[in-house]
């Protein structure tokens, strides 16, 4: 029973996790740019910065629900 709640949370996330990275804009300057930057990770840029922290928190839950799926299932 779990483990089906588990799945089935499992499978939304992933497909909310596409559809979030899929909305975000591409960046060209690369992570070193990013990293040279004196902005923030989580916020002050508009809606950009808002998908990137949803994709932050909805990476996070999936990391979180593949260790559960994989300790339950045992």
């Amino acid at each position: 029973m779990v483990l089906n709640l588990f799945l089935v949370l499992f499978a939304l996330i992933c497909v909310a996790l596409v559809f979030f990275i899929l909305l975000q804009v591409p960046r060209q300057a690369g992570l070193s740019a990013s990293m040279a930057s004196g902005g923030s990770l989580m916020g002050g840029r508009g809606v950009e910065g808002g998908l990137v922290r949803i994709s932050s928190v909805l990476g996070g839950f999936f990391m979180l629900l593949a260790l559960l799926i994989g300790i339950v299932s045992r």
